[in-house]
């Protein structure tokens, strides 16, 4: 049950100072999706939005963030609650894709826009979200992102929050569809300064000294008050504000003031805890503690955050703080100034505080900030390896860039984590000069006999692994695969923690020569390893590519599962403060097994969270995979031009970086030809076709099967329907030995829509029960309806008792919905031929009707109510339309109407 009050906007309070200059900002402004209004405590921002929804008329949802709200799952209840308080009826699909725990909130924030684009106002709604700065939940960042990015031109949000929204703020200024609001907006006027003081406040202030409280505050109406409120007990101080008096004309940074009047006129003991902890980016009480050798600070946070001084909680446990930014570099800068030599102290105890407590990257950014050169390369010689198979490998880079080289040449694993480092951020070119440079290091040691000789030996096993990558990078798979097995080799005489590594390339090997099956005991290999040597990210980037081999086995449910559990197994030793990991090939195979299931709102949840990477600039590989998925998406829903145009920037991306690539992506040409079959562009089809039919040289076993299925679809568009069915059978064979499921169930479609052509009624039903078999195991659905109208009559052929009925049901259902729903783009009309058997009697205008609804795939009952006749005339009409025709069933009549040209 939802809180209700939390969907209620603050009651306007007619004594507060009116901001009418501020107000007309939240005007109604084309093409603008967010207002954001971001200051520090006290600023009046609440204030602000409250007054100008009692001062407009349109509809608004406002939402009260709290603590709680960082869980994800309760964040979007509760957004789609504020709708649903405000709409009737809203918000149905997204709380019930909300409820399902295996899938991603991106899924239910995607059935929140469609549903939001279907709202009718008069006028703008608006969406207010209070406090935004208590979420600090990245995950909640990330879907924000995205539902800013797709609202609907009728929908404005409008964000408070103490610090700058974790939100993609600069993009969306480049595309102008936001508007900020800041301090410096807020701040008050002389007038506004005066109404606070004399009319609020109830003091009679002179103009002089409103002036003098207005430039040393800045307009900042909290840094007002608390003067005030200093200064009770004293009413001459009061009454003349002498308490501006004392400061320079100098001072006009607000972190002046905070150092001036509020530090320093806190009790001794908060000041000092202040000042302590303020070299700590993150702060609990056992941190505190340890720095200061104390054990009461939680008693210190639990007051700070009561009195609401600048401190921040992260969690909804009271457990985790920061300070906001401005009051902490205020602090440390006292504390520098003042005391340089308790702040080394402190900063080596919380050093020695993260590294017990596994939190590395706040003490290495401590050990940046003490330039203890030394104890970092001792703490990146430990833990950098762990840290990049964490997905943390450019901030690793970051790191030894302020290492020096000679320290670097010292300390050979550093060179090697520079390499893995490198690796992983795909700077390929950069790695093989860095490696001979580690090469002579390593050869020197070992003929000086140095003591770290061992070591060196040991690394010249990873060195080998390095190249067995970089060779796949230029398709040299023999070479790979051999320097693998040799490191295998050497594995198993030491504890070295690589197999992992070692066995996902294998996987990728075998999986670029379409050896399926070995591939996928690869992976399974790789995954066992990865989570035993705590190897997060190739843990991720294995079960992503496993989950692409069992979506071609066509093990759907299986590959879903395995990605899924896997997820939480990764998402169990996630630093929560840390950027999640998210695998491009797990999120792509994901996409396409929901894609196929026909859950499309689902699919595309699963490509919204890669898409900032293709604005950002992400590695090729990555950026080729997601553009392919996004338009095998964009082709199922037949939004075709999309589709080319994705996969020709994908096809203009491999052209130029194919020689850094460890991987052959997915036949992007294959399925841009079955865009240009879709829009009746067969010239075009037909000519990929033939240079597809010269060149056929892709190094994958799998690319090259889909491109011969995809050719012998080219020939069924120009009629030739035997020259399609050799061509299938040829394919057949080499995905059955391969296990390639997926392929070979298409394989069987395309041979049973040539049969249904030629009238070989027995061939084409054999074919659809093969293919229907496989595919009702794991419930593929898309598949056929990506097939077009033809397919619906060709699936009625199907009379084999092991494929469940209610599978059937389903097939039929969703091939309906996508006839009503997707209409091509173009008409698609197939190639006249001379009929053999010219019509003895025409049909009549009616036969010709009900032969249109035949051909949409309709059902007699849903034909008859159509065109308002009794079933029994449809019946009628359909033997007369057999008898003119010479057909005995539905497919052969279709097929010969169309040899007429009747279709």
């Amino acid at each position: 049950m939802l809180l209700k009050t939390k969907f209620l906007a603050p009651a306007y309070n007619p004594k507060s100072v009116e901001r009418s200059r501020l107000i007309s900002r939240f005007d109604n402004r084309h093409g603008r999706k967010l207002i954001t209004v971001v200051a520090p405590a006290g600023y009046g921002k609440t204030t602000l939005v409250t007054q100008w929804i009692h001062h407009q008329k349109s509809e608004y949802c406002w939402l009260s963030l709290d603590d709680a709200d960082n869980d994800a799952s309760r964040f979007w209840q509760y957004l789609i609650g504020s709708f649903s308080n405000t709409f009737a009826s809203f918000g149905k699909e997204p709380q019930q894709l909300l409820a399902q725990k295996e899938l991603p909130i991106e899924a239910a924030v995607t059935a929140l826009v469609n549903e939001i684009s279907l709202l009718s106002s008069p006028s703008p709604i608006y969406l207010v979200l209070d406090d935004y700065h208590r979420i600090v939940n990245e995950e909640i960042h990330q879907s924000m992102a995205f539902l800013v990015d797709y609202l609907p031109p009728s929908i404005q949000l409008i964000i408070t929050s103490r610090i700058e929204p974790t939100l993609p703020v600069a993009r969306w200024r480049v595309k102008n569809v936001i508007d900020e609001i800041h301090a410096h907006d807020l701040a008050f006027s002389m007038e506004e300064s005066r109404l606070f003081f004399n009319q609020y406040m109830e003091l009679n202030l002179s103009d002089e000294d409103i002036a003098i409280a207005t430039e040393k505050t800045e307009g900042w109406v909290a840094a007002m008050q608390l003067a005030v409120i200093s200064t009770q007990g004293n009413p001459s101080a009061a009454s003349s504000f002498a308490v501006f008096q004392n400061y320079s004309g100098e001072d006009r940074l607000i972190s002046d003031y905070v150092l001036s009047e509020i530090l320093d006129s806190q009790p001794e003991q908060i000041k000092e805890f202040l000042l302590y902890t303020s070299c700590l980016i993150r702060l609990n009480a056992q941190l505190c503690n340890a720095i200061r050798e104390q054990d009461d600070s939680q008693s210190y946070l639990e007051k700070l955050d009561k009195i609401n001084l600048f401190i921040i909680p992260l969690d909804t446990h009271n457990n985790w703080f920061r300070y906001h930014d401005l009051f902490r570099e205020s602090l440390l800068q006292r504390l520098k100034q003042t005391n340089p030599q308790k702040l080394q102290l402190l900063q080596k105890l919380a050093i020695d505080w993260l590294l017990s407590h596994g939190q590395i990257h706040e003490a290495i950014y401590q050990l940046i900030e003490l330039d203890d050169q030394q104890w970092l390369v001792n703490v990146l010689e430990e833990h950098g390896n762990t840290l990049i198979h964490e997905g943390h490998h450019l901030s690793v880079l970051d790191w030894l860039s302020s290492i020096t080289e000679e320290t670097l040449d010292e300390h050979p694993r550093l060179l090697m984590l520079k390499v893995w480092a490198l690796f992983f951020g795909n700077k390929i070119d950069i790695i093989p000069p860095l490696l001979e440079r580690l090469e002579d290091i390593l050869d020197e040691r070992v003929c000086n006999s140095h003591p770290a000789a061992q070591d060196a030996l040991a690394l010249h096993s990873e060195i080998s692994l390095i190249r067995s990558y970089l060779a796949r990078t230029q398709s040299d798979l023999t070479s790979a695969s051999s320097l693998t097995q040799q490191v295998l080799q050497d594995l198993d005489n030491s504890n070295m923690p690589l197999k992992s590594v070692t066995y996902y390339g294998l996987g990728m090997d075998c999986f670029a020569q379409g050896d399926l099956i070995s591939a996928r005991s690869a992976l399974e290999a790789s995954i066992q390893h990865g989570k035993k040597e705590k190897k997060y990210s190739t843990v991720l980037s294995s079960t992503g590519l496993l989950g692409w081999i069992l979506y071609y086995q066509g093990e759907l449910d299986l590959a879903r599962e395995i990605c899924t559990s896997n997820q939480l197994w990764i998402d169990s030793y996630h630093d929560p403060s840390q950027p999640k990991l998210v695998s491009c090939w797990q999120n792509c195979a994901l996409a396409q097994i929901y894609r196929e299931k026909n859950q499309l709102t689902v699919a595309q949840s699963y490509i919204n969270p890669l898409l900032k990477h293709l604005e950002a600039g992400t590695e090729p590989a990555q950026h080729i995979m997601i553009q392919y998925v996004r338009a095998h998406l964009a082709f199922s829903t037949g939004d075709y031009d999309n589709a080319i145009n994705w996969l020709d920037d994908a096809l203009n991306m491999y052209q130029h970086k194919q020689d850094t690539l460890m991987f052959e992506p997915p036949s992007i040409d294959a399925l841009r030809a079955r865009c240009y079959l879709a829009l009746n562009e067969h010239e075009k089809a037909a000519h990929w076709a033939d240079l597809a039919s010269k060149k056929h040289n892709s190094p994958s076993a799998i690319n090259n099967e889909q491109t011969d299925n995809t050719i012998a679809r080219v020939l069924i568009a120009n009629g030739h329907y035997q020259d399609a069915i050799n061509k299938t059978n040829r394919v057949l064979k080499k995905a059955e030995a391969g296990a390639h499921i997926n392929l070979l169930i298409e394989l069987w479609i395309v041979q049973a829509l040539a049969y249904g052509k030629l009238n070989n009624i027995e061939q084409a039903r054999n074919a659809i029960n093969k293919a229907l078999e496989l595919t009702s195991k794991n419930g593929f659905i898309r598949i056929f309806c990506e097939e077009g109208l033809a397919i619906k009559d060709i699936i009625l052929l199907a009379d084999d008792v092991a494929i469940p009925g209610s599978y059937i049901r389903e097939l039929h259902l969703a091939l309906d919905v996508q006839q009503h729903n997707n209409q091509p783009q173009k008409v698609v009309e197939e190639p006249s031929q001379k009929p053999e058997n010219p019509m003895q009697e025409p049909l009549s205008q009616r036969e010709q009707e009900v032969l249109n609804l035949i051909n949409q795939g309709l059902a007699n009952k849903v034909i008859a109510n159509q065109l308002f006749l009794a079933p029994a005339t449809v019946k009628a009409h359909i033997r007369n339309i057999y008898g003119k025709i010479g057909a005995k069933s539905r497919t052969e009549a279709l097929a010969k109407a169309r040899e007429y040209g009747l279709l």
